[in-house]
């Protein structure tokens, strides 16, 4: 008869079988720049934007520059709290803008009187209305910004509200993409994602305008609408209430590729009510005490 090995031993061997797989790092998330009840952080180009409350109980536009020293533009504060993009003019790098763009609204409203414009971050033009996205019949909300391509909605009492792009030095109208009234738009200069809600819940669809049938739904019936939205080359990430979900890759070479949607390896901080995404990784987290960097960075997949 076999003899068994004593208990004992197998536990020690157990034991040291355990010890050689890598636990999971801890949390370290710090707080990087503390801003209490900011929303709405965006960052691109090494530059961070989010609104901040005021003493008066407006907003204000607030800007982190690459080498850490945050300010406050010379800009009118806002009757309700602004959500900025940031993103570049053109794609050539000769002479490219880096710009933060946003609404602009009427009284407290975020959404009605609504114009877009934009602050140049890497020059000195300073605030500017984006023109040629102004409407009489309108107002222009959730502007995005990528390679030279603008994203965002009119809203109001005309009959062709929706979702629209516009490529910055043509001479052409915004061409609208979606009949959508969407809450949040995102660009990275081809693609457009954006979040909006319905009788049937929240949904986030990501379209290639000008292409028959490229057209992406990767959330649809949500109890709450997606928001933080982020859009690169190949994955668009975003948030449900503070749940973080990201696709796998959609788009590139050795596709076509299968719409899968990741969850985030762990939770984000307590209070986090917007991110920063690079590539299959968050970040950063803006959370009710403000900009925090995550250690390790949430992945998926």
């Amino acid at each position: 008869m076999r003899s068994r090995r004593p208990a004992h031993l197998l536990a020690v061997a157990l034991a040291a079988l355990v010890a050689l797989v890598p636990a999971a790092p801890a949390a370290a998330d710090t707080l990087e720049t503390p801003a209490p009840g900011a929303r709405n952080l965006a960052a691109a180009g090494g530059w961070q934007a989010w609104a901040a409350p005021t003493v008066t109980g407006r907003w204000r536009l607030m800007l982190q520059a690459p080498d850490g020293s945050v300010s406050a533009p010379a800009i009118a504060d806002f009757g309700a709290a602004p959500d900025p993009a940031i993103g570049s003019d053109r794609r050539a790098f000769d002479g490219r803008r880096l710009l933060v763009v946003y609404s602009r609204c009427a009284g407290d409203s975020a959404l009605a009187g609504c114009d877009v414009f934009s602050f140049q971050l890497n020059g000195s033009a300073g605030e500017e209305r984006v023109a040629r996205l102004a409407s009489e019949t309108y107002s222009e909300t959730a502007p995005a910004l990528a390679l030279g391509r603008f994203s965002f909605v009119r809203r109001g009492g005309g009959p062709r509200k929706g979702v629209y792009v516009w490529s910055v030095g043509s001479a052409a109208r915004p061409v609208r993409i979606s009949a959508v009234l969407a809450r949040e738009t995102a660009t990275n200069g081809g693609r457009v994602a954006y979040a909006y809600n319905s009788s049937r819940g929240g949904g986030l669809v990501i379209r290639r305008p000008g292409v028959p049938g490229g057209v992406l739904q990767p959330a649809a019936r949500q109890e709450l609408v997606p928001s933080s939205l982020g859009l690169d080359r190949y994955r668009a990430t975003w948030l449900v209430g503070a749940r973080p979900l990201q696709t796998a890759r959609f788009a590139g070479s050795g596709g076509p590729y299968p719409l899968r949607v990741l969850p985030a390896d762990r939770a984000l901080p307590p209070g986090t009510t917007s991110v920063v995404t690079s590539g299959n990784r968050i970040t950063r987290a803006l959370t009710s005490q403000g900009v925090t960097t995550l250690v390790p960075a949430l992945r998926f997949g």
